[in-house]
């Protein structure tokens, strides 16, 4: 069962993702959130949150690090699947201006059995599936109110005989105005970049003629888009004490030949300890079984513990996040930062 699942997602990722307009793009995991309080607050912190997690909704966000952050993700992807997803990153600041960020996420789809035209149940062995996004960011602090970031991605996926590489650009600002700094505007544009296509030796065929003779080829596979998206977003923060902190956010996702999506949002912040957080994914149809283009239902929620230690205000931080899904049984996401 567990082979079979894998496939149909594999299968997902690296073909056409089909829209209302008759385009088609491909690179799909790049549509995937695989941090933990981002998708707890349904991505709409995408004006205001900051550290390198932000490199995923508007890479402006990780001129916010104040000095040192490290984090790493772990995904339970459609809980029964067996397929999990390991994210890492982390941004140093080097001045009161400048901040670099690496980031890495890749997916573990587990073992598949090979087959082939004269195997067709398998028995000659396995394959493991890669997908592999890496990043590298920097994030500046132009003035007090406007931030900005850029980040080159690389882009790797494929089987053992056939695969595919790829770049693509993102780039976000971020405003903040209000006489306490408590509104947040944010723009990013995502996965800018040029078509990729598979290669390899898999795409290699050999042909036998009926007088016996043979004559190998190569097909050549069809070229995809990335899944290009702007995210245009706006937050708001009520301070009704200084321990207690309300969050609220919106995102509005333009996808290129894909559904528009519309990101909603609110966090509860208690000191630094606690943090409670929940949002909505909406988009047309989503509502509906049968009118439905993803497993995702729309719900997110989760939180985050803090604990200060050392003597320089470092913390030591737990993300947990529900994403609801149908099928399967939601998406699970577990992540540890440590804040120097």
């Amino acid at each position: 069962m567990r082979s079979w699942i894998n496939i149909l997602f594999l299968s997902f990722l690296v073909s056409s993702i089909y829209g209302q307009s008759g385009g088609q793009t491909g690179a799909s995991q790049l549509l995937i959130n695989p941090w933990g309080k981002s998708s707890g607050i349904a991505g709409a912190d995408a004006a205001f949150g900051k550290g390198i997690e932000l490199v995923y909704m508007n890479p402006a966000g990780v001129a916010g690090t104040e000095k040192t952050d490290l984090l790493f993700s772990r995904s339970n992807w459609l809980q029964g699947s067996e397929i999990y997803i390991n994210t890492f990153g982390v941004a140093q600041r080097f001045n009161n201006k400048s901040v670099i960020g690496l980031s890495l996420m890749s997916f573990n789809l587990g073992d598949i059995e090979i087959t082939t035209v004269n195997n067709p149940e398998g028995g000659i062995g396995t394959y493991r599936p890669q997908f592999i996004n890496g990043g590298i960011t920097y994030g500046r602090t132009f003035t007090e109110k406007i931030d900005g970031g850029i980040t080159l991605k690389l882009i790797s996926e494929g089987i053992h005989d056939v695969n595919a590489f790829g770049m693509a650009l993102d780039a976000g600002v971020r405003y903040t105005t209000g006489e306490k700094n408590n509104i947040n505007f944010g723009f990013a544009l995502k996965n800018a970049g040029p078509n990729m296509r598979y290669r390899g030796n898999g795409m290699k065929l050999q042909l036998t003629f009926p007088n016996g003779n043979t004559q190998t080829g190569e097909s050549t596979s069809a070229a995809y888009a990335l899944p290009l998206l702007m995210n245009m977003s706006v937050g708001y923060k009520f301070d009704f004490h200084p321990s207690h902190k309300l969050q609220t956010g919106f995102t509005y996702t333009a996808r290129m030949l894909l559904n528009d999506q519309t990101r909603l949002g609110v966090e509860y912040q208690f000191k630094k300890y606690l943090q409670i957080r929940s949002g909505f994914v909406y988009e047309k149809g989503v509502f509906s079984m049968s009118t439905r283009q993803t497993a995702l239902t729309g719900p997110t929620g989760g939180f985050t513990l803090q604990l200060p230690y050392g003597k320089n205000g470092q913390i030591f931080g737990f993300d947990y996040t529900y994403r609801d899904t149908n099928p399967f049984e939601g998406i699970h996401t577990f992540g540890a930062r440590i804040i120097l």
